[in-house]
């Protein structure tokens, strides 16, 4: 009978913080987690699926004792996580890690079927591999008919984390199953976030930092919360529990029902059916690894204060949006929530746990889903660094999204320019103006990226300041490429229809005029100290 045990046998892609990359046990990439720099995966979004599996498990095996926070600062000044533990853990639990399990298979029911009693190709829990298009993967042979065991544990965790909705194999057991056909139930459950790790220098240290355990109000240890596998092995119908008990039972929370069929030290063919549903909008104090937005249309027919996970958008880096990802309802201004995570790093910062000269890296994941969430349309991999100074009652993050919203601001102003530009010569211009804001953007960002990275040293403001006159020069640079390339019809001008609705002069020198304008009213800091800023590249 094949065996792999996913305690002992290697398959977690890591990142050693030596630069090599291997596959590990979990046991040996937890008890060594001090000497990884980060889990990795075949996509990226395995990497946020496989740290949730790994948080559950060091949230499961530490004694917290009566007073969490301190517990967490003593593993916090020893910089690994503690070994005797997790080891006692992992023996206790170790029956019901092994994937090919006939009995109780990891993440998997082991009797599930279909009507005819077949088995799907292995491909159909490969993300890169689009269902019926297999032409536009690099999958080939092999690689597209079996997969080995080590890569079939990553894509079974994925699946229970992103799978995408549609019709999927229906068990006649199942009262759900019409036809033996599952009718949708919605993606996975990760695949409705916009998830959020924040990584640190190595994996003991980002475990850590993304183990919420209270907030300022609340704790966030709950009684009774335990993970998929100490409880009952899950059966073909949905569990009796329509809602997680608590933060670990939602990191392990088994979206789909699965059966992988194996032929000695290979997978050769899949099942994946429904799982547990679960009403995104509940879940707040229970997810901490994503950002939440208000739906009001929601909160009116609910009776209370409703959000839903937020998500990020595939087409926009991480920073365009930091108001969305940084700030909060509480003082903040806008109607959503952030993560709890960055509610921890707020605590840790105000305790004085973790110093403000820390560098922390918000690395976000997503998935976009497209024709009615049947297929992947994208995936979205974003992180940038920026200091535990922004965090905490006295935080400078509200400077960091001031200066995201300029740069986007600005951005504007450049799209507008172009528009008008082309507007003069005889065109419309909604696609120059989406093209020249994006690239503006794009040179923004290595920028943008290392001045956030310096905030937190020195003055905020004359910080501040200083981005206002790298985004106004950057501006400037852009704008006089755009009209000196305009071209000769953009010189003569012609007669358009204005904001106003009333007839308008347009032509290059105006343009310039109004994009000027608009420019020092975006960017007013730039006027307002005489420190050079550097040129941007």
């Amino acid at each position: 009978m094949t065996t792999f045990n996913l305690v002992d046998e290697p398959w977690i892609i890591v990142f050693a913080r030596d630069g090599s990359i291997a596959e590990r046990s979990i046991r040996d990439v937890l008890i060594g987690a001090d000497d990884v720099a980060s889990v990795g995966g075949d996509i990226p979004t395995q990497q946020f699926a496989v740290t949730r599996l790994l948080l559950a498990i060091v949230r499961r095996a530490v004694d917290w004792t009566a007073d969490p926070l301190q517990r967490w600062s003593e593993l916090w000044s020893a910089g690994v996580l503690p070994r005797n533990e997790i080891i006692a853990y992992l023996d206790s639990v170790r029956d019901r890690f092994d994937l090919c399990d006939p009995e109780r298979p990891f993440y998997q029911v082991p009797d599930f079927q279909n009507a005819k009693g077949e088995m799907k190709p292995v491909t159909l829990m490969i993300s890169d591999v689009p269902a019926g298009h297999s032409y536009f993967t690099t999958r080939a042979g092999s690689g597209a008919t079996h997969l080995a065991l080590a890569e079939t544990a990553r894509w079974v965790v994925h699946t229970q984390a992103y799978d995408t909705s549609g019709i999927k194999t229906g068990d006649p057991r199942d009262p759900r199953s019409k036809g033996g056909k599952g009718y949708p139930i919605g993606i996975a459950w990760c695949g409705q976030l916009g998830g959020i790790l924040a990584e640190s220098k190595n994996l003991a240290r980002t475990l850590l930092l993304n183990m919420p355990l209270r907030t300022s109000t609340t704790s966030l240890v709950v009684d009774g919360d335990l993970p998929c596998w100490e409880r009952e092995h899950l059966g073909v119908c949905a569990r009796e529990e329509a809602a997680p008990s608590g933060p670990i039972d939602l990191l392990t929370w088994q979206s789909r029902r699965i059966k992988v069929a194996f032929d000695g030290d290979r997978a050769t063919g899949v099942l994946v059916g429904n799982g547990d549903p679960l009403e995104p909008f509940a879940q707040l104090r229970a997810e901490h690894l994503t950002g939440w937005r208000f739906s009001e249309q929601q909160s009116k027919k609910r009776g209370g204060e409703t959000f839903y996970p937020r998500t990020f958008d595939a087409d926009r880096s991480v920073w365009e949006g930091f108001e969305n990802l940084l700030l909060d309802a509480n003082g903040d201004g806008i109607r959503g929530r952030t993560a709890t995570v960055f509610e921890w790093l707020d605590l840790l910062v105000d305790q004085e746990i973790i110093d403000t000269s820390l560098v922390v890296i918000p690395h976000v994941f997503g998935m976009r889903y497209d024709t009615q969430s049947s297929v992947i349309g994208a995936s979205i991999d974003d992180r940038i660094a920026l200091r535990v100074a922004n965090f905490g009652r006295d935080g400078c993050r509200r400077v960091a999204v001031e200066a995201a919203r300029v740069a986007v601001r600005v951005a504007g102003v450049i799209g507008t320019l172009s528009r008008d530009l082309t507007r003069a010569a005889g065109g419309e211009g909604d696609s120059d103006s989406a093209s020249a804001r994006t690239e503006f953007l794009s040179r923004l960002d290595v920028p943008f990226r290392s001045w956030l990275l310096e905030l937190g040293i020195g003055d905020i403001e004359e910080h501040l300041i200083l981005w206002h006159r790298l985004v106004h020069r950057a501006a400037v640079t852009s704008g006089t490429t755009l009209i000196e390339s305009a071209g000769r019809p953009a010189f003569v001008g012609r007669t358009v229809v204005g904001r106003d609705r009333k007839p308008l002069w347009l032509d290059a020198p105006r343009c310039e005029q109004f994009f000027r304008a608009a420019l020092n009213r975006e960017a007013p800091g730039a006027f307002n100290h005489e420190k050079e800023s550097a040129d941007v590249g």
